[in-house]
């Protein structure tokens, strides 16, 4: 006789799984960075539109995005681009056939570099951030 499960089992047994596979990682990263910019690209237009609402001036509606929690908040979305962008990069290799043998190499390499842009982008604004403390 065949044991019948539900969903939820197999669901949590078949990502417990898969997040192991460097594949699957990727694609859900992909996934859910895409989500995260729409959803910003979303309030990012809201907040300009409520400040031109407002009558606010641009400057000093920019004022506010220098103060350094958003300078933090902008390199975030930096880094969400940034992995976005490069796995991106990383499908497009494979759509035209190049690197599919090495599909874990291709993505942690993109990934590295991804960090060290990160990391860079982070020590660029660092000093603007502490200095606004």
């Amino acid at each position: 006789m065949i044991e019948r499960r539900g969903f939820g089992e197999y669901a949590r047994r078949t990502v417990k799984v898969s997040l192991r596979e460097t594949g699957t990682f990727a694609y859900l990263m992909h996934r859910v960075t895409g989500i995260l910019l729409v959803v910003y690209l979303f309030i990012h237009i809201g907040a300009m539109s409520l400040a031109r609402i407002q009558g606010q001036s641009f400057e000093d509606f920019m004022a506010t995005f220098r103060q350094p929690l958003f300078l933090l908040i902008d390199w975030v979305i930096f880094v969400g681009v940034l992995i976005h962008g490069l796995n991106g990069i990383r499908i497009t290799l494979f759509d035209l056939g190049i690197g599919i043998r090495r599909q874990s190499a291709v993505f942690w390499s993109l990934m590295a570099l991804g960090a060290v842009v990160a990391l860079t982008g982070l020590a660029i604004i660092l000093p603007e951030v502490a200095g606004g403390l």
